[in-house]
């Protein structure tokens, strides 16, 4: 009887063993988990139907005249590869992110635009090169501001509107709704600009 339970015993623990030693195995050989990347919310990005107003090849920025009469002036990113082939007067589909505020606070004198490129501003009447990442600094009113989503719009001295997101909520809270501003922030990017089948 002895030797019976003797030979169970060691017949169990042969196969947690085995069992142990299976368990180990599956995890040494598991792929490693992939981190995880960060998506862009849906609501960061901004699809509209408009007409493109003006072209800039060399800094592949394209202005466009939106449904209200307003316009508003994209960069062409990277992904955009058929900006040769789009013309003024051309109605277009549009995917584009906000610009980003880099500044915001309150301002007083004449509405005015600037902008500078690699901390250089450009001299009147001159565009900076195409190399380097532009912020434009405009003196605007506010026409509109979203706290909860800390969005802000802004009607340029050409009657050009900025939509911009600006993470500085205190300075976003500091404004209201018809203040002049100084704005320095830098331009929206454009992901996608398509040929619209319709102007609607």
């Amino acid at each position: 009887m002895r030797r019976f339970a003797s030979a169970l015993c060691m017949a169990t623990t042969v196969t947690f063993s085995g069992m142990a030693v299976a368990t180990d195995s599956a995890e040494v050989n598991s792929p490693p988990a992939k981190p995880r990347k960060p998506l862009l919310a849906k609501s960061e990005m901004i699809r509209s139907v408009a007409e493109v107003v003006s072209i800039d090849m060399s800094h592949r920025s394209i202005t466009l005249k939106r449904d209200d009469g307003n316009t508003l002036t994209v960069v062409a990113g990277p992904a955009v590869k058929n900006l040769a082939q789009i013309q003024v007067g051309d109605f277009v589909v549009a995917q584009y992110g906000r610009a980003l505020a880099v500044s915001l606070k309150k301002g007083t004198g004449v509405r005015s635009a600037t902008e500078t490129e690699n901390g250089n501003t450009a001299k009147p009447g001159e565009k900076p090169s195409a190399s380097g990442k532009r912020t434009l600094v405009i003196v605007a009113d506010i026409i509109a501001i979203d706290d909860k989503k800390g969005l802000a719009t802004l009607k340029g001295p050409k009657g050009n509107v900025v939509d911009v997101m600006v993470k500085d909520l205190k300075s976003l809270a500091a404004v209201q709704v018809g203040d002049q501003v100084e704005l320095a922030y830098t331009e929206a990017l454009a992901i996608s600009v398509k040929p619209a089948k319709t102007k609607k």
